[in-house]
Formats: C-alpha cells, sequence, structure tokens
C-alpha cells in the first residue's frame, strides 16, 4: 500500500503498546502482539520487526523472564 497505510499502521501498533502498559509503565509484548493482530489481522515480517522495535524501545524484553 501506500504511505498513508504504513502510517496508520504505526499508529495502530503504538496505541496497542501504550495500551498494553502495566502499573509501573512497563508494555506487555504479548498484550501489544495481541492488540495488534486483533487489530490489523496477518502482519507481514517487516510489521512484526517493525512492532518487535517499538516494544523493545519501550523497554517491553528488559528483565524479562524468557528461560534461555
Amino acid at each position: 500500500m501506500g504511505f498513508l497505510d504504513d502510517l496508520i499502521k504505526d499508529f495502530d501498533m503504538i496505541a496497542a503498546v501504550e495500551a498494553s502498559k502495566d502499573s509501573t509503565g512497563k508494555p506487555d509484548p504479548f498484550i501489544a502482539t495481541g492488540i495488534v493482530h486483533g487489530v490489523r489481522g496477518n502482519l507481514s515480517f517487516n510489521d512484526t520487526a517493525r512492532l518487535g522495535a517499538i516494544l523493545g524501545s519501550q523497554g517491553a524484553f528488559e528483565d524479562s523472564n524468557v528461560g534461555w
């Protein structure tokens, strides 16, 4: 699509990250991903990487207990 579609997709991702924040201000990557997939449907690899970059810049992966 075009520039405006990408811009709207970015706003959707930023809004999902903001909506997933807990009381300490740390976003939950699982909730944010669920919101984005619910709103936008299937995402391309570039969109998933963009969402990961937004989450990472907000500190969603710091002190994560992933187990590896």
